[in-house]
C-alpha cells in the first residue's frame, strides 16, 4: 500500500509540473511595461554617449557641446584637444576643451563639426526634483569593456540618497547603479530620459576598485549653473572657480542650522551684514540644516554668484544678500573647501604627499613680477613688489608699487585670477594690462614670456 501511495504522489507531482509547464503564469504587466520603457529609453540615449580616453561623456547640445569629468580630461585648462567617439555611429571627432572646473570635477568640451552638422544630445533635467527611491539609468564604459566600440554599458538602479557632501562633490546624488572605473564622466538619467547628473565617484570596497552600491553623481543643476561661465573664458582663462563668502566663519558641528562664529568687517560677509551669533537657516529658499549643507548650496554656483541667505537673529528672521567672491582651491582634497591663497600657503598638504589628479596644469607663460594681495578691496589687484628687468611688465613700462588690476579685461583680485589666465596663455602672446599708479588707472599691452 505504501508503494502505491508513493507512486501516486510522484505521479501527481509530475502531473503538477506538467500542468505548470503547459500553463505558465502570465507575465506581470507592470514588469513588462517597465522593461519596454528601459529598452526604449536606452535606445534613445545611446547615440549621445561619448567615449573619451579612459572614461565617458555625453553630448548636451546638437552643436556638439559635451560634458565629462575633469579627472578624465585633466589637461583641459591648458587648453587641449582630444579624439573622442560617439556611441551612436562609432564616429571619431576631434574635441576642444572649452572650460574646466576641477573642484566640481567637470569639463565642458566641444566636438569639431562640419558646417551645419548636428549630433544627438540629451535633455538636461532638474536635479532639485530628484527624490530618494527614483529609478536611475546610468551609461558608461566601465573597465573599457566596449573596447572603444559603439556600445557602452547600461546599469539600472535607484537614487539612494540626496545632497551628499563629499568634499569637492558638494551636493551630489547617491545612486546604487554600478559605477566603476571608466564610468567617470558618464550620465545618469531619470525614467523620463532626462539627465540628472554626471557620474564620477564611488566608494570602493577593501581598497579594491569595484562598486559597492554607493556611487555619486554631480547634480545636473550644478552643471547648468556653471555652463555660461565655462563658456566665457574670461580674460583667456579656461579655469572656473568655486567661491567662498569671504570673512565668514561658521560652526560645522551644529545640526540645527549653520551658526555664524565670526565675521571679518572688510569682507564679503561684512558687506552682506552677517553678525556673530546669526543662525543660517536657508539659502535661496533651501533649508540649511548644518554647515555642510550651507557649503553644499553655495558651492554649486561659480565664484561671483549672489545668494539670498536667511538668518535667525534673536527672535527675528533676517534676509541677507551675499556674494561668494573668494576663489577656492582647485583640487578635491579636504572636506571643507579652502581659499586658494590659503591652500597655496599650506604647501599642498595631502596633495604634496599623494599627488592630486585634479591638479591644474602649470602656467604656460609669465609676466615677470613678484607682488602681494592688495588689502584695498575697492581697488583690488596685485601690488608689484618687484618687476623683473627685461621682463614683460618692465618692457610694458610698469614698475614697483604699481597695482596690476586687470589682464585682458579680467579683474585681478587674487593670484588665482592671474594664474588661471597664464595656464592657457602661451609665451609670446600679447595681453592687455590695466594698472593703477598714483591713483590713476592706466592701460598698456605686454607680451608674455614662456615659462
Amino acid at each position: 500500500m505504501k508503494k502505491v501511495l508513493t507512486a501516486l504522489a510522484i505521479s501527481l507531482l509530475i502531473g503538477g509540473v506538467m500542468v505548470k509547464a503547459e500553463n505558465p503564469p502570465k507575465p506581470n504587466a507592470t514588469v513588462v511595461k517597465r522593461d519596454a520603457e528601459v529598452i526604449k529609453l536606452t535606445s534613445e540615449l545611446y547615440p549621445a554617449f561619448v567615449l573619451i580616453g579612459g572614461g565617458s561623456g555625453v553630448c548636451i547640445s546638437e552643436d556638439g557641446y559635451f560634458v565629462t569629468n575633469h579627472h578624465v580630461w585633466n589637461q583641459a585648462a591648458a587648453p587641449s584637444k582630444m579624439v573622442v567617439k560617439m556611441a551612436g555611429n562609432n564616429h571619431r571627432f576631434t574635441a576642444d576643451a572649452v572650460g574646466a572646473d576641477p573642484r566640481g570635477d567637470i569639463v565642458l568640451g566641444k566636438l569639431e563639426l562640419d558646417e551645419g552638422q548636428k549630433v544627438p544630445f540629451v535633455k538636461l533635467g532638474d536635479s532639485d526634483k530628484v527624490q530618494i527611491g527614483d529609478l536611475c539609468l546610468s551609461i558608461g564604459n566601465p573597465f573599457l569593456l566596449s573596447g572603444q566600440g559603439a556600445e557602452p554599458t547600461v546599469t539600472w538602479g535607484t537614487v539612494t540618497a540626496n545632497h551628499r557632501f563629499q568634499g569637492g562633490y558638494n551636493d551630489c546624488i547617491e545612486i546604487d547603479t554600478a559605477i566603476n572605473p571608466g564610468n567617470s564622466g558618464g550620465p545618469s538619467f531619470n525614467i523620463n530620459g532626462e539627465m540628472i547628473g554626471i557620474n564620477g565617484r564611488n566608494i570602493a570596497s577593501h581598497n579594491k576598485r569595484y562598486n559597492t552600491g554607493a556611487g555619486f553623481a554631480i547634480p545636473v543643476n550644478q552643471i547648468k549653473n556653471f555652463l555660461d561661465t565655462l563658456k566665457a573664458e574670461e580674460g583667456g582663462a579656461m579655469v572656473v572657480r568655486h567661491g567662498l563668502i569671504g570673512g565668514l566663519s561658521i560652526d560645522m558641528g551644529s545640526q540645527k542650522g549653520a551658526p555664524v562664529q565670526s565675521v571679518d568687517d572688510d569682507s564679503d560677509a561684512g558687506d552682506a551684514g552677517f553678525k556673530p551669533g546669526d543662525l543660517i537657516t536657508a539659502v535661496d529658499g533651501k533649508e540649511v540644516y548644518n554647515g555642510y549643507r550651507f557649503l553644499g548650496i553655495t558651492q554649486t554656483k561659480p565664484r561671483g554668484s549672489s545668494f539670498q541667505v536667511t538668518v535667525r537673529r534673536g527672535d527675528d528672521l533676517v534676509t541677507l544678500n551675499a556674494v561668494n567672491s573668494v576663489p577656492t582651491e582647485s583640487g578635491q582634497f579636504g572636506t571643507v573647501p579652502r581659499p586658494d591663497d590659503e591652500a597655496r600657503g599650506s604647501g599642498g598638504g595631502m596633495q604634496a604627499m599623494f599627488g592630486d589628479p585634479f591638479k591644474l596644469p602649470p602656467m604656460k607663460s609669465s609676466l615677470g613680477f613678484k607682488g602681494k594681495y592688495n588689502p584695498d578691496r575697492k581697488v583690488g589687484g596685485y601690488i608689484l613688489s618687484k618687476v623683473n628687468k627685461g621682463g614683460p611688465l618692465a618692457e610694458a613700462g610698469l614698475q614697483a608699487d604699481d597695482i596690476l588690476t586687470k589682464v585682458n579685461g579680467r579683474r585681478i583680485m587674487y593670484f588665482a585670477d592671474l594664474h588661471d589666465i597664464l595656464i592657457a596663455t602661451p609665451g609670446g602672446t600679447e595681453v592687455t594690462i590695466t594698472y593703477v599708479r598714483g591713483g590713476e588707472e592706466l592701460e598698456t599691452t605686454a607680451v608674455t614670456e614662456k615659462k
